[in-house]
């Protein structure tokens, strides 16, 4: 796709449909500084807008890509868009789960790691003391807050919230677990 023409495109069906650039930007929920950047072809939208700039500019997928009207063969090809598009929909949200799955196996590592190194152990007292790094709770935490950000804001986030829990509750599982069996060696 060339960005001019396509810029070209989107600036023409706007003004036809008598659209100021923050219109459409709302329409679409952008702000109309991305809006006046794709019409001055310095880029394209992301992914997930083509559909609804598409929609609001009252053109076909096809056309909206082709950056041209057409009176033929629009359905057919249609069909074509919204499958890739559901193809590349699919891919991010394959991309955002290895992430947040690499993030639990990294906080779940880090947090057995650190806990393993509290631990204090004294024979004659019999006595165990062991803390839980706030640095392994934080994460899920954090996972927990962005994905009702996403949610709010209409986004899938799937099993984000679940994620983050389980990210908040491994290292209490882990330290109940590490004096269970520290326990049991010593009895």
């Amino acid at each position: 796709m060339d960005a001019n023409k396509f810029g070209c495109f989107v600036a023409e069906r706007r003004k036809e449909l008598k659209m100021t650039q923050k219109d459409l930007a709302a329409k679409i929920q952008v702000t109309d500084k991305a809006v006046s950047k794709w019409e001055r072809g310095l880029g394209f939208p992301d992914i997930n807008t083509i559909e609804y700039l598409a929609d609001a500019l009252d053109v076909s997928i096809i056309e909206h890509m082709k950056s041209e009207r057409e009176t033929e063969n629009v359905a057919i090809d249609e069909a074509v868009v919204v499958n890739v598009l559901d193809m590349a929909e699919k891919d991010v949200q394959k991309k955002q789960t290895r992430i947040l799955i690499i993030l639990l196996v990294t906080t779940f590592l880090c947090a057995l790691f650190e806990m393993l190194q509290s631990i204090d152990w004294n024979a004659r007292e019999l006595t165990m003391s062991l803390t839980i790094p706030y640095t392994a709770i934080i994460p899920g935490f954090v996972t927990i807050i962005v994905s009702i950000i996403y949610k709010l804001k209409g986004e899938k986030t799937d099993n984000f919230i679940a994620i983050g829990i389980c990210m908040m509750i491994i290292p209490f599982i882990l330290s109940m677990g590490v004096f269970l069996v520290l326990g049991l060696l010593a009895g």
